[in-house]
């Protein structure tokens, strides 16, 4: 591997000229023919710079993590979206991962903590990594900012409105005239699943008994598993909520190959909002949630917490989560 001996040897300079070069010193003085000279050597010898050795110079490495869980998942678009716009803004670069790869004792996982190559990490869905894993970021001094996930801990999380997520939801069907709602996916969560909360909320409101949760998880699987539960009941409802888009998307499916007539024999509103509830018959009602601003927030609290501010936790009420009213809710067959 060059090094920076290896480039002044080769363009005839010095090293604290190379080193100028490297890391944008304007107050050292030199002709463009030399700086031209190093950065035709630097090419030459493929350099690749030292980020951990840069960063201990510059305090900061100028790039942020970014991980979450299945990238593929088509809900991260917009969060994304805010993420880089507002790391744009900032001058900073964005290292994509996925938390498959963030495992006790990864790679992935030393390279984030120990190499000095990143400033924070902003990570989606950490009630989903074991708790090992959680513990290492918690006690390792790089910042970690949790997006859509509201933490107890006394750490940085920004999140959307998520029980407001699934009152919207849960209503959107109480005024299409269901009293017989089922709440389908996601994980109990300690102390309430804010969005199962949303949706008890809600129908106690609206003086309607909640059907006990089916979490059944995340994907287009937890969606058909919450299905074939419902089946295996003693009385299907006539709606469901869904906890996420893509299990809702599974929930389809599934209704379709039991011959489950969508929305004639059951509504159904997915929580999140994604390109593919268009495509799919009958188009997909969903909520659609702030994510673009979850993601400048997400970088917001990274600049605060690399300006040694002390982490915080908050919820995004503005803007509201709303209904985007498609084709898979009508009033129940009476």
């Amino acid at each position: 591997m060059a090094t920076q001996k290896d480039i002044a040897r080769l363009a005839g300079v010095s090293v604290s000229t190379v080193s100028a070069v490297i890391n944008g010193t304007t107050h050292t003085r030199m002709s463009d023919d030399t700086r031209t000279r190093v950065e035709a050597a630097i090419a030459e010898l493929a350099y690749v710079p030292n980020d951990a050795a840069r960063a201990l110079r510059r305090r900061h490495a100028g790039t942020i993590a970014v991980v979450v869980e299945n990238l593929e998942n088509p809900v991260y678009k917009e969060l994304l979206e805010g993420i880089y716009e507002a790391a744009e803004e900032r001058g900073w670069a964005i290292m994509l991962g996925d938390t498959m790869w963030m495992n006790s004792g990864s790679h992935f996982l030393a390279r984030l903590l120990g190499q000095g190559s990143v400033d924070a990490i902003v990570l989606r869905t950490g009630e989903l990594l074991d708790e090992e894993v959680m513990a290492a970021l918690r006690s390792h001094p790089t910042p970690v900012v949790l997006v859509e996930y509201q933490s107890h801990h006394n750490g940085a999380w920004v999140s959307a409105d998520e029980a407001a997520a699934g009152r919207v939801a849960t209503e959107h069907l109480i005024e299409a005239g269901h009293a017989n709602i089922a709440f389908v996916g996601g994980h109990e969560i300690h102390p309430v699943n804010p969005r199962h909360d949303g949706y008890v909320s809600a129908l106690t409101r609206a003086g309607l008994a909640p059907r006990p949760p089916l979490f059944t998880g995340y994907g287009a699987q937890a969606g058909a598993a919450g299905l074939a539960m419902l089946q295996s009941g003693h009385a299907m409802p006539t709606a469901v909520v869904v906890n996420n888009v893509v299990s809702a998307l599974g929930l389809l499916a599934a209704a379709a190959d039991a011959g489950i007539e969508v929305p004639r024999e059951l509504s159904v509103v997915g929580i999140h909002d994604a390109e593919i509830a268009e495509l799919v018959r009958p188009r997909l009602t969903t909520v659609h949630l702030p994510m673009r601003v979850l993601g400048i927030r997400a970088v917001q609290q990274v600049s605060a917490l690399l300006s040694g501010e002390a982490p915080r936790g908050g919820v995004i009420s503005e803007p509201p989560p709303y209904v985007i009213p498609r084709e898979s809710v009508r009033p129940p067959i009476r």
